[in-house]
């Protein structure tokens, strides 16, 4: 019986190692896009590659991964995604087979939409993929996930382009009154097709159910905290981190700046406290109305 199960390892594990080589390991860096909010850019991407990585073909490095490799070589994608060479180059460090980046542009009405795959070794575009689509952007995110289905249909071709069908139906939804927003998205066209079923994946893998994430820089107070200052000008400042992106950033109900940087997306506010006890509530809410929450006392003497 010792024997059979010996044999049994000896023979499985070569194919469970070989099942894993098959996979090509990608990362995904940043997407060139003028005219797009940076944050919007952000969520794009990351629909993306969420969705790369669930077509079951590709080993896709994860963007906290990416971060935190280039922070440990002082760079940013930012100084990197400018051209071919450069990204060949950290994805030679990043240790990935292939890089894959792209663009997202506007004519007219018409959103454009183009994905290249690049070879770490040869330098070359091994595949390209594209896609023209008329409608809101939030119709962008079933697009990058269907051009990541497209690209994992067959890797070895060359070129493919994705026709997309244009959804009237969201005219109507749009005139419909009192309806919830996730009522709506419900009733919207589905776009994959029998995409869900060829890869056994269930409806809207990709929807999300975590918070975002809130840190204070300063002051260094913890969630519920309680804070002694003798000046009524007070600053905040912090990061909201959310894989599908933060869509909204509030301190006591008044919205924001935010900004995008490595980590996530930097946020600064400066407030008048009246005498007494002040109540501080940062809020933060992402692309799935997900409302993350940090909450602290802050008493002016």
């Amino acid at each position: 019986m010792k024997k059979l199960k010996l044999i049994l390892w000896v023979v499985l594990i070569p194919l469970m190692i070989f099942a894993q080589d098959k996979k090509i390991s990608v990362a995904v860096l940043k997407f060139d896009a003028k005219g797009f909010d940076p944050a919007q850019i952000d969520v794009l991407v990351s629909r993306f590659r969420v969705a790369l990585n669930a077509t079951g073909k590709f080993n896709v490095l994860e963007r906290e991964k990416i971060k935190e490799i280039l922070a440990e070589q002082n760079l940013q994608q930012s100084e990197i995604a400018e051209g071919a060479g450069d990204n060949v180059q950290i994805g030679k460090i990043l240790g990935v087979k292939e890089i894959i980046t792209g663009d997202i542009g506007k004519v007219e009405d018409v959103y454009t939409i183009n994905v290249r795959r690049v070879s770490v070794e040869t330098s070359e575009i091994v595949q390209t993929a594209s896609a023209d689509y008329e409608g809101k952007v939030s119709g962008l995110l079933k697009v990058m996930e269907q051009l990541a289905y497209k690209l994992a249909e067959n890797p070895s071709e060359r070129y493919v382009a994705l026709k997309m069908e244009q959804e009237k139906k969201e005219q109507k939804v749009e005139e419909k009154q009192g309806v919830e927003e996730e009522t709506e998205l419900e009733e919207e066209e589905d776009i994959f097709g029998d995409l869900y079923k060829e890869f056994n994946i269930a409806k809207d893998p990709f929807k999300d159910s975590e918070p975002p994430k809130i840190e204070l820089y300063y002051p260094a107070v913890k969630n519920n905290g309680y804070l002694r200052v003798s000046s009524r000008d007070f600053e905040i400042a912090g990061i909201v981190t959310d894989e599908n992106g933060i869509v909204s950033v509030k301190v006591n109900g008044e919205p924001v700046d935010v900004k995008l940087g490595l980590a996530g997306m930097s946020f600064y506010k400066k407030l008048r406290l009246k005498k007494g006890r002040n109540t501080i509530e940062i809020m933060a809410r992402d692309f799935y109305h997900n409302t993350g929450k940090l909450t602290f006392t802050v008493e002016v003497k």
